[in-house]
């Protein structure tokens, strides 16, 4: 009853206000010279945070997108088609910046079910460039996906090639949205839809102020994604302002002959749910960066977050060690074959 009340009394003081109110004002959401009915609606979504809000203040991208030298660990969570079940992944994420080609060039790294790197950087001071990418190497045209002075409304377009290959993407700058993750609440975040032509969907993300991408969402008729923030660390600065990493560095050990050796990097936060990841160097096969997601109840003994993947870890005070057995298909010989890795690593320095 006191909602409802509560209701008729912001109603009945917008609809006063009709006789004092011009076209044009912020408040005329349908610029029909009153402030009526749909202007009290719209100001209850406003307050209640259904509705973006309007405004003219332009903001810098580069503020929001990138930041150097911090970490990001997110949780993923996705739906497998092929196997009818929710998946549960973590990510490893960090932003560096280095001259390539004559250009500074922003390099945002990231380590989760695909290793890769994506390549950005600024023209004339204004215009936020996506360059290149792990996969594709460097584009034969940029893609353009922000401004110095970004505005709500603000929409970026782009015809672009790949590998003389046609695409067109398009990044829209939808206004500003409070965003609650497991690494805090982030008010006035950047909310920015992506739409592209080589994947059905739309994606969108949400960037904080100083801190960087805290939430995505992606979603299609058939497949989806929620990507969430729950730790960052920047120098001192850390979302939780309590967070704690554990870090370990070692080896792995291919069993098999010949045998093979390269680095392992574990990272364990134990006020995350007890999540970890371990990310292996040029990991045979693959040959290139494999990063699986753990968890522990315990806080010594991890196993995957997914049941198909047969590791174990295990810590000990400063040591961490565990065996993993990769399951792989070998197409030249036509079947299945296995891998079995040994790892070992001592605790490193937050």
């Amino acid at each position: 009853m006191k909602t409802k009340n509560l209701i008729r009394i912001y109603i009945l003081f917008f609809l006063s206000m009709c006789q004092i109110s011009w076209a044009n004002n912020l408040s005329d959401i349908n610029n029909d010279h009153v402030i009526g009915l749909p202007e009290a609606i719209y100001a209850l979504g406003v307050t209640s945070g259904l509705v973006l809000q309007n405004t003219n203040e332009s903001v810098d991208f580069k503020d929001y997108f990138f930041v150097e030298g911090s970490e990001y660990f997110y949780q993923k969570k996705s739906y497998d088609e092929s196997t009818g079940a929710n998946v549960l992944n973590y990510e490893y994420a960090h932003h560096l910046s280095k001259t390539i080609n004559n250009q500074n060039t922003f390099i945002e790294c990231w380590y989760g079910v695909t290793t890769y790197n994506e390549y950005y950087t600024i023209f004339d001071n204004t215009n936020f460039l996506s360059i290149g990418d792990y996969w594709n190497g460097w584009y034969d045209s940029q893609i353009k996906i922000g401004t110095s002075q970004m505005v709500p409304g603000d929409i970026f377009s782009s015809m672009y090639q790949i590998n003389d290959f046609p695409y067109w993407c398009e990044f829209k700058f939808l206004g500003y949205e409070d965003v609650e993750t497991q690494a805090g609440t982030f008010n006035d975040c950047l909310k920015i839809s992506k739409l592209n032509s080589y994947k059905w969907g739309v994606l969108f993300s949400y960037f904080s102020k100083n801190v960087g991408l805290v939430k995505q969402v992606y979603t299609t008729d058939n497949d989806s994604y929620t990507l969430e923030l729950i730790a960052s660390l920047n120098g001192n600065t850390s979302y939780p302002s309590n967070l704690t990493i554990k870090r370990y560095y070692g080896q792995w050990n291919l069993t098999s002959t010949p045998s093979t050796t390269d680095a392992i990097s574990f990272f364990y936060l134990p006020q995350n749910g007890n999540s970890a990841v371990i990310i292996f160097n040029n990991f045979p096969y693959l040959s290139q960066y494999q990063t699986i997601s753990l968890i522990t109840s315990d806080g010594s003994t991890f196993t995957s977050t997914n049941t198909q993947t047969d590791i174990s870890a295990t810590i000990s005070g400063s040591t961490m060690s565990g065996t993993y057995n990769y399951v792989y298909w070998d197409e030249t010989a036509q079947e299945t074959k296995s891998l079995n890795i040994t790892f070992s690593g001592t605790m490193g320095t937050n």
